[in-house]
């Protein structure tokens, strides 16, 4: 299954959502790749990882702007995950990463909303409908240590409510980037890890996965079963 993360600006937020699921469901047994449509970050984080010996370990790969349908569609038999850092910008590889995705996340801060990018966000989201529209949109709202108030949850729900069928989960991340756990990990196996914010993150894993069906997770199965035969 294809996970796609994305936000409207670039804090940090994104990139610590899509690690941690990365982590969790490699956790899980699952064979996972997390990957990026820009930039080395993703893979520089994994390598450290892997140098650090932290466990488990977290393959990645680089999406790149050309034939993206292509090349997820021959790492779809290797993983059964993929997560995707889609990063900010509307890219014409942000824009197939959407059109392929079963899931997109949506972290958002509801006091440092830049409203132009914001917009434009959202009608990239819209517009990938037109070409996916199984497409679930699961915006998560992030907050300072005492948030959200009235007025942030007011504005994030203002903008979940542009995006057609979007949910806004009930997981609330509280300064999520606030912390560095060294090189290659993150708060789910840091030594001396925040128990709250790793609480928050298994509680939005649990949220980001339960809201696809059962039944897609069945096929995957037949589908990895098949390739093994084939191998």
């Amino acid at each position: 299954m294809i996970i796609a993360i994305v936000n409207q600006h670039s804090s940090p937020d994104r990139t610590v959502v899509a690690r941690n699921l990365a982590v969790l469901r490699a956790r899980s047994g699952r064979r996972v790749c997390l990957m990026t449509t820009g930039g080395t970050s993703e893979s520089d984080w994994c390598n450290e990882r892997s140098n650090a010996g932290v466990r488990p370990w977290i393959d990645t790969r680089q999406v790149g702007s050309r034939a993206v349908r292509t090349r997820l569609a021959a790492l779809r038999p290797l993983f059964n995950d993929i997560l995707i850092d889609a990063g900010t910008r509307d890219t014409d590889g942000c824009r197939c990463v959407l059109a392929a995705s079963r899931l997109v996340v949506v972290p958002v801060r509801g006091g440092a909303l830049d409203l132009d990018l914001q917009y434009r966000l959202l009608a990239r989201l819209n517009g990938a409908r037109a070409f996916n529209p199984g497409m679930r949109v699961l915006f998560v709202a992030v907050s300072g240590p005492a948030g959200p108030d009235a007025s942030e949850r007011a504005a994030v729900l203002a903008h979940v409510a542009r995006v057609r069928d979007a949910t806004l989960a009930e997981t609330v991340l509280h300064a999520p980037a606030a912390f560095d756990y060294g090189p290659g990990r993150c708060v789910l196996d840091a030594a001396t890890c925040d128990p709250d914010a790793a609480a928050e993150m298994r509680t939005l894993y649990d949220e980001v996965y339960a809201t696809v069906p059962k039944m897609v997770f069945a096929v995957e199965a037949q589908m990895g079963a098949a390739h093994a035969l084939w191998r």
